[in-house]
């Protein structure tokens, strides 16, 4: 089945979005699910092969503004070791048949050879960095991967 994403949003996360909750831009809002009369609902989204539960809420005091926070917020960052200065980008998939659901991918803005492009890792310490760079108007989209070597004797 084939399924188009679209982007909700992106940003640049900070230090409060690391540490705290991430806001999320009260513009966006209506592409989220709705909160029904309440300030609160645990909201799920796709990154890499799992889906992470987060609580999507309402500040109650000070800004209104939706927010990802909580335990389950510091979970993802941890796990996924968000680091300043990554970028977060929500998507909604719709899939054919009309279901739809979020998918999240963290990366780091690079430039590549003069290309503003993403990698995607958990940097220095990762096996493995993915690049990618699209270029929407033309439907173009360019992967590299970047691997250690596999030598067989070889000193590391």
């Amino acid at each position: 089945m084939a399924a188009h994403s679209k982007i909700v949003f992106s940003k640049l996360l900070t230090d409060t979005d690391i540490n705290k909750r991430l806001a999320v831009p009260s513009a966006i809002q209506s592409s989220l699910p709705p909160f029904n009369g309440g300030h609160a609902l645990i909201f799920r989204f796709l990154h890499r092969t799992r889906f992470w539960p987060i609580l999507y809420s309402m500040r109650t005091k000070g800004y209104n503004k939706p927010v990802f926070s909580g335990r389950l917020w510091r979970n993802f960052v941890i796990y996924n070791n968000l680091n300043v200065g990554d970028r977060f980008t929500l998507y909604q998939v719709q899939v054919e048949d009309g279901s739809s659901y979020y998918r999240v991918e963290v990366g780091r803005e690079i430039d590549f050879l003069g290309i503003n492009a993403m990698t995607y890792g958990s940097g220095s310490t990762a096996d493995e960095h993915v690049i990618t760079h699209h270029h929407h108007q033309e439907g173009l989209s360019l992967e590299l991967s970047l691997a250690q070597p596999n030598v067989e004797g070889a000193d590391n």
